[in-house]
């Protein structure tokens, strides 16, 4: 991470009278670009508690309440800034900042009351009406927020974020090629643009572009504030490539400035575990194959963070622990949605192997010999019953495919033009020939028409 660019006067910008969201938004980038303004900005927070308790005064009192509030938040302790600024929601930075904290942690309508809270004050204050305009895109409501966007298209034709939005709801919509434009657009007016960089190295990740994807993730690290998923993601795409120093520092880049960040640790931990393995060749030769399967971390797997969290939490490390747990078990687990199951039941189905295996009576060395190398055809119903690997997955997925119903009534050219890479063509279809089925065939189709017509 890069060393600060100047050392903050805390006393100085937390100050009631004078404090902005413009403010909030340099001291976070100030402690997200050094270790020691983390530091300080901790002990100021230390500082707000005691005073807190000192002070007589309520509507001193409740400067301080607000002050420590964004301070929380500013740090990431999401619950502890909520709980304080809740006292305080009645001021419009309250409201605000209350709003990013629910937004934050997913609680999407709270989080767009306490926007429409802050923005009565100054009905046409735009970075306002972004954060509503985003809040409501994510609870789903495209049409609605494609009206706000278009009514500032003109007014605010120079604005990134604006184009930024534009293209989240032509993602969520299915238009790829048409969002790609907009945060093209996006990047002409400021190429710094944290969220649109992000989206767009997003994207690049998701469709198995990863010297895209890393282009752009490592142009978001460069940024203050920090953001942090792309450091996230980033340290994850060099860990798959075997840049482990590169995954530390990417991690510990976040965890200088928020040492609470729990997801992150996990993260760290696994690549500075993978640093330090050393394999001896002999014995590593004299090991079956099958123990090596067995024994392959959950964490060199590409899993979604819940499902990698669910894991950890049920004390599950190994693809031998899951064999050893039924899907009842895991679905069981808080958290542990369908969603997470298919993703785990890819994984071993890719290895040959299934959930709650070895209960079913197998030792170690018969889960393979016995496993049922072959599937009927009939018996595969969704995507996940293919072994896929999980981009490709996403990338069938983003195509409105679920159902090897309707990846059958598709042709290769016609998944190219939905936004399936050739590279996941061939996966597919590697795995589609394994359990006798196959994409559909120009010839299907001509002979589709002929027998229309002569209906």
């Amino acid at each position: 991470m890069t060393t600060a660019i100047t050392e903050i006067d805390l006393d100085k910008l937390l100050e009631a009278e004078t404090i902005s969201r413009e403010t909030v938004s340099h001291i976070k980038a100030q402690v997200y670009s050094s270790k020691e303004n983390r530091e300080k900005l901790d002990e100021k927070i230390e500082a707000l508690k005691v005073a807190i308790k000192k002070e007589h005064d309520g509507a001193r009192s409740k400067d301080l309440t607000l002050l420590l509030g964004i301070c929380e938040w500013v740090v990431g302790r999401i619950k502890e800034a909520v709980e304080l600024l809740k006292e305080v929601k009645s001021r419009k930075l309250g409201a605000y900042f209350l709003g990013k904290c629910y937004q934050e942690s997913g609680d999407y309508n709270q989080a767009l009351e306490c926007f429409e809270r802050a923005k009565k004050t100054d009905a046409e204050e735009f970075d306002i009406i972004m954060d509503i305009a985003e809040t409501k895109r994510t609870l789903g409501n495209i049409d609605e927020v494609l009206k706000i966007i278009k009514s500032f298209s003109h007014s605010h034709a120079n604005s990134a974020e604006l184009y930024y939005q534009w293209g989240r709801c032509l993602d969520d919509m299915g238009e790829y090629q048409e969002a790609f434009n907009k945060y093209e657009q996006s990047l002409k007016i400021a190429p710094d643009h944290a969220k649109t960089l992000f989206r767009m190295a997003f994207n690049y990740d998701m469709g198995g572009e990863d010297e895209k994807a890393i282009e752009y993730y490592e142009k978001c690290t460069k940024l203050h504030p920090t953001y942090k998923n792309a450091f996230i993601n980033l340290g994850i795409l060099y860990e798959d490539k075997g840049k482990y120093d590169d995954a530390v520092f990417c991690f510990e880049a976040i965890l200088d400035a928020e040492p609470t960040h729990n997801r992150t640790a996990l993260f760290s931990k696994d690549a500075k575990a993978a640093m330090a393995m050393y394999y001896d060749e002999e014995v590593s030769k004299k090991q079956g194959k099958e123990s090596e399967v067995l024994n392959i971390p959950i964490s060199d797997f590409e899993l979604s963070v819940r499902s990698k969290n669910c894991l950890e939490k049920m004390n599950i490390r190994t693809v031998k622990d899951l064999t050893r747990i039924t899907e009842a078990d895991l679905l069981s687990f808080k958290n542990f949605g369908e969603t997470s199951l298919n993703e785990i039941k890819a994984i071993l189905s890719q290895k040959g192997l299934r959930l709650g295996q070895t209960l079913e009576g197998y030792n170690e060395p018969d889960l393979f010999s016995k496993i049922n190398k072959g599937q009927d055809s009939d018996s595969i119903e969704t995507i996940s019953d293919l072994g896929l690997s999980t981009r490709c997955r996403n990338a069938l997925s983003n195509a409105g495919i679920e159902t090897i119903t309707d990846l059958k009534e598709k042709t290769e050219d016609e998944l190219i033009l939905e936004g399936v890479k050739e590279n996941y063509l061939d996966e597919l279809k590697e795995a589609l020939s394994k359990v006798g089925l196959s994409l559909k065939t120009n010839d299907d189709c001509e002979a589709d028409l002929e027998k229309n017509a002569t209906e």
